[in-house]
C-alpha cells in the first residue's frame, strides 16, 4: 500500500472546515468556539476553506456569525464579507474523492492487513459540547463519490458514504436519524435516557453507546454492520415481538419479510468500513456485485455483456471513484476487457 498517496492538506482544510460548518449552523459551545479560533489561526488557508465550504452549502447563517469571530482586516463590514464569500469562489466537495490506486490481486487476510496503511483524513475529533435538551433539525447529503464525517450536537459522530441522504432530529427525549438514502457510520455518545435510534425504511436500529454502520439498499433492504457493542434492530411499529439484537463482529442483511445475521471476521469487518478512508476492499466477490458496488462512488454506467464473466471472482484494494484504474486491474488481472462507448463501459471476456 506504499503508493497510496496522501491527501493534500488542502483536502484536509475542506473537511475540517464543512465539520465547522455543521457546528456553526447548529450552534457552537465556548469550548468549541476557542477551537474554531485556534483552528482558524493556525493556518490562513483555514479561513479561505471555511468561507468557501459556507458559500457552497449556502450557510447564510453560518456566514454571519464569521462575520463577528473572524478578524475582518480587508472586510471593513459584513455586507463585504458576503461579497468576497460569493466572488468567483469554485464550489468544492464536500468529502473525499481520493485519486490513485493500488490494485492489486490480493488473499482476505493480506487485504485486511494492507487496508490499515491507508490513512485517513476527516474532521478532527472535538471535545463534545454540553448536552443539549433538543436541538433543530438538521438535514445532509452527499452526492455520487463524496464523504462527509462530522459530530452531532450530542457528541456522536456520524458518516455519510456516497449518494446519502439523512435527516437529524434530537428532543429531549430521543435521538432520531432518518436514513432516506445510501449508506451511514455512527459512533454513538453513551445517554441511556435519550435512545438513539436510525430509521431505514420500515427498520429503525438502536443503540447506546455503540459503532455501527447501516446501509439501504435499493427497494426495502437495509444492512446493519457492528463493530462495537450491540444494536436492536425493530420494525416501525417497535413491536418487542419482532426485535432482533445485532452484536459487534455480525452483520445483518434485512428484507421486507426475512432477516440473515451472520458472524464476520475482522478482515471482512474492516472492507465493510473502508470506504471511510476513501477505499474500497474486495475478498473474491463476483464481477457483478463489486460492479454494483464501485457504481455508488461514480456517475459512469457499466453493463456486463457476458453472462460467463458476472461470477467471476475480483479481490484488491483500490481508490473509491478512480474508474481507470478499475478498468486496468479488470483487464490485467482478471481477464475482462472493458468497452467505452460514451459515459457507459461494456464489460466482457477478453480474447
Amino acid at each position: 500500500m506504499s503508493n497510496l498517496v496522501h491527501l493534500p492538506d488542502s483536502r484536509r482544510a475542506r473537511e475540517e472546515a464543512a465539520h465547522w460548518i455543521v457546528c456553526l449552523e447548529e450552534g457552537l459551545s465556548d469550548e468549541q468556539m476557542r477551537e474554531l479560533k485556534v483552528w482558524l489561526a493556525a493556518d490562513p488557508a483555514h479561513r479561505a476553506a471555511l468561507l468557501r465550504m459556507a458559500e457552497q452549502w449556502d450557510a447564510f447563517d453560518a456566514l454571519s456569525e464569521l462575520a463577528e469571530i473572524l478578524p475582518l482586516r480587508t472586510e471593513p463590514s459584513r455586507a463585504s464579507l458576503f461579497k468576497v464569500a460569493r466572488a468567483g469562489l469554485a464550489a468544492i466537495a464536500v468529502g473525499v474523492l481520493a485519486v490513485g490506486l493500488y490494485f492489486a490481486l490480493a488473499r482476505p487476510a493480506a487485504t485486511g492487513q494492507a487496508a490499515q496503511g491507508v490513512v485517513s483524513r476527516t474532521a478532527p475529533s472535538l471535545p463534545a459540547p454540553a448536552r443539549q435538551s433538543a436541538s433543530p433539525e438538521r438535514s445532509l447529503r452527499t452526492d455520487v463519490g463524496q464523504h462527509l464525517t462530522t459530530k452531532l450536537a450530542d457528541g456522536s459522530s456520524i458518516s455519510l458514504n456516497t449518494n446519502t441522504a439523512l435527516t437529524v432530529r434530537f428532543s429531549q427525549d430521543q435521538r432520531l436519524v432518518i436514513l432516506e438514502e445510501g449508506e451511514a457510520s455512527f459512533s454513538v455518545a453513551h445517554d441511556p435516557s435519550r435512545p438513539f435510534r436510525v430509521r431505514a425504511g420500515e427498520r429503525t436500529v438502536q443503540a447506546v453507546g455503540t459503532v455501527f454502520n447501516v446501509r439501504r439498499h435499493e427497494g426495502r433492504s437495509v444492512r446493519v454492520t457492528v463493530t462495537q457493542g450491540v444494536v436492536k434492530v425493530m420494525d416501525r411499529a417497535q413491536s418487542p415481538r419482532d426485535e432482533l439484537f445485532v452484536r459487534a463482529g455480525q452483520l445483518a442483511e434485512i428484507g421486507a419479510v426475512s432477516v440473515n445475521i451472520q458472524r464476520v471476521d475482522a478482515a471482512r469487518l474492516d472492507a465493510a468500513q473502508a470506504w471511510q478512508r476513501g477505499v474500497l476492499i474486495y475478498q473474491g466477490e463476483a464481477l457483478e456485485d463489486v460492479i454494483a458496488d464501485v457504481s455508488r462512488y461514480t456517475s459512469v454506467r457499466f453493463r456486463i455483456e457476458d453472462d460467463s464473466i458476472r461470477q467471476r471472482r475480483v479481490g484488491g484494494v483500490f481508490r473509491t471513484g478512480d474508474v481507470e484504474g478499475l478498468l486496468l486491474a479488470l483487464r490485467e488481472t482478471f481477464g475482462i476487457e472493458p468497452h467505452r462507448q460514451g459515459d457507459l463501459i461494456v464489460l466482457s471476456e477478453r480474447q
